[in-house]
């Protein structure tokens, strides 16, 4: 029999075929796109919740379908937030709304490759591709308008005057904005050859529907239906003519008919009802779009300021004068070639500072494992520390985890030529992941990545082990704010204070620039917060350079073991 990919959803009542079904709104979402695509090519798995069906919406059931209780489901649909995709025969676990919606498309190219399907994937397939963290377009897609509906359609009934969610007139601003795609200008000039019309922002990216349509679709049609009144049509013009576009394209109206029921909201005297439109910046939702508003967390230091700023730091950084793990023995010469830097597709001029990069973390996270941890590498890219650690720790068990399916492609044909048995591949954000796990090691995740990491292994009371990067990116947003612990709160430092030393911290490549000591005064300020986050939660904590130094700018190593987790000395 053919190992189909798996699609575990979150139920909250007993489904029928063909009937009625409260779910969550992510599994709302994913039965519509399921049904728009009619794939045969993934097996539908629903996993019924504790939670009430008063925190739910309203699905029909068209896609043949079994019910697993969680006790019953595997593994990786109990480690992460649902839903889950289980693809095949790798059992790679795929996490995250955004990223489990783009694997049922590639599920079904996989079995159809001529299938309408891949339209949905966009430009280079890489619709939605950038995790939310990262990115203010999948941010709205995945978290922000899914936020706004649940919110809003959680009241019973409105009274006039209704203000519209500030989400959804964030996406009519988005789509007054200039096209902004790939390759417009031939775009443009291929239109003009068949039309007389201007090439406009029609859809959500652009001039052609993607999965970004059709995920934000199911919020936007619900929300509208409580409002539907004659005087809504000088309101939200270009969210009801995307609507209308919407429902014209072949398949789309049958699924949303299907499976999407109206909610139980409404609003009283609908007639006569008066609208208020939110105040919002007019900008678009594309991070790269220059028209996006500027934040403050967009830094250039200035010295003064920077000056100013380190004045309110409220204690004086220190390190270790050894790394944690510094005495404990580590043998090249012991590494297979898959398992060693050589085997992960590095450019020669890296081989030599990667190598002592992942020798540092390695020994950090040898000298605290013990038999039948979980280990996970977080953002492991091609799994370059967590396939060393799954050679020396046969008895552990070694995560993947990686938002990017291609690095863990790379990572998983290594693990398959060294005959590993003990390494999981996890394509997802961290912030999926909920499993248990006793050590996190992470090598030069990018600025937020480092503090989600750093607050899952606190969460967790699970070691980590952590080398951070670029600190000029730290923002706060919809998983934490800055600063992160509680004796940098309670001083005068305020957010733009700890962006501009964020800022500096990253001027330290130039080793004859007379501000590279200064940013790595500013990169020890950064990382004496997050330690001290540790401390304040009952960690103790270490924190060090890399040895040698030269291996990397960024070489700091900050390692937090609990209080009552026992190490070898």
């Amino acid at each position: 029999m053919k190992n189909m990919d798996c699609l575990y959803l979150e139920i909250y009542s007993d489904p029928i075929l063909g009937g009625k079904v409260t779910v969550p709104l992510q599994t709302l979402i994913s039965l519509f796109i399921l049904d728009f695509v009619k794939s045969p090519a993934v097996e539908l798995r629903l996993i019924p919740s504790a939670a009430s069906e008063k925190q739910g919406f309203q699905a029909r059931l068209r896609h043949p379908f079994k019910v697993t209780k969680l006790e019953d489901a595997p593994t990786c649909a109990k480690n992460c937030i649902l839903p889950v995709v289980e693809v095949g025969a790798d059992k790679t676990c795929v996490a995250g709304l955004c990223a489990v919606l783009r694997q049922v498309v590639k599920s079904t190219l996989k079995e159809h490759p001529g299938h309408f399907s891949r339209a949905l994937l966009g430009f280079r397939e890489g619709c939605l591709m950038a995790c939310a963290e990262a990115s203010t377009w999948t941010r709205f897609c995945e978290v922000d308008i899914i936020a706004a509906t649940q919110q809003t359609l959680k009241v019973p009934c409105f009274h006039s005057p209704v203000t519209f969610p500030r989400d959804l007139v964030r996406f009519e601003h988005h789509m007054s904005q200039p096209l902004r795609i790939h390759n417009v200008r031939k775009v443009r000039q291929d239109h003009a050859k068949v039309a007389d019309s201007e090439l406009d922002h029609c859809f959500a990216e652009g001039p052609s529907l993607t999965l970004a349509d059709m995920i934000i679709l199911p919020c936007v049609h619900m929300l509208l239906s409580f409002v539907d009144s004659v005087y809504l049509k000088e309101h939200l013009p270009l969210v009801r003519k995307w609507l209308g576009l919407m429902r014209q394209q072949p398949g789309v109206e049958d699924a949303l008919e299907q499976v999407v029921v109206r909610p139980q909201s409404k609003v009283l005297d609908s007639m006569f009802v008066q609208y208020i439109v939110p105040e919002v910046p007019n900008q678009s939702l594309y991070k790269s779009d220059p028209r996006r508003y500027k934040s403050k967390a967009r830094t250039f230091t200035r010295q003064d300021e920077l000056d100013e700023s380190l004045l309110k730091v409220p204690v004086a950084p220190e390190y270790e004068s050894n790394p944690f793990g510094f005495d404990v023995s580590f043998d090249w010469e012991a590494v297979p070639q898959e398992a060693n830097p050589q085997g992960g597709q590095l450019l020669e001029s890296r081989l030599e500072r990667k190598g002592q990069q992942l020798e540092n973390l390695a020994k950090a996270a040898l000298k605290l494992a013990q038999n039948g941890d979980v280990i996970v590498d977080f953002c492991s890219g091609a799994g370059h520390l967590g396939i060393i650690l799954a050679h020396f720790l046969p008895r552990c068990t070694v995560i993947l985890l990686e938002n990017k399916e291609e690095s863990l492609k790379r990572a998983r044909l290594r693990v398959n030529k060294l005959n590993l048995s003990n390494v999981t591949f996890y394509q997802c954000n961290l912030d999926y992941f909920k499993g248990p796990f006793d050590i996190g090691v992470s090598l030069h995740a990018c600025g937020v990545a480092t503090d989600l990491v750093i607050q899952r292994c606190i969460h967790q009371g699970a070691c980590f082990v952590s080398c951070p990067c670029c600190y000029g990116s730290v923002q706060d947003n919809h998983q934490l704010s800055y600063p992160r612990s509680s004796l940098f709160q309670n001083t005068t430092l305020t957010l733009r204070d700890y962006l501009v030393i964020g800022h500096s911290a990253d001027q330290t490549h130039d080793e004859h620039n007379h501000k590279t000591n200064q940013g790595k005064k500013c990169m020890a300020i950064i990382d004496t917060d997050r330690c001290t986050q540790a401390k304040e939660a009952g960690y103790r904590v270490h924190m060090s350079r890399l040895v040698p130094e030269t291996c990397t700018p960024k070489n700091n190593l900050l390692v937090g073991v609990p209080k009552e987790r026992h190490f070898l000395m």
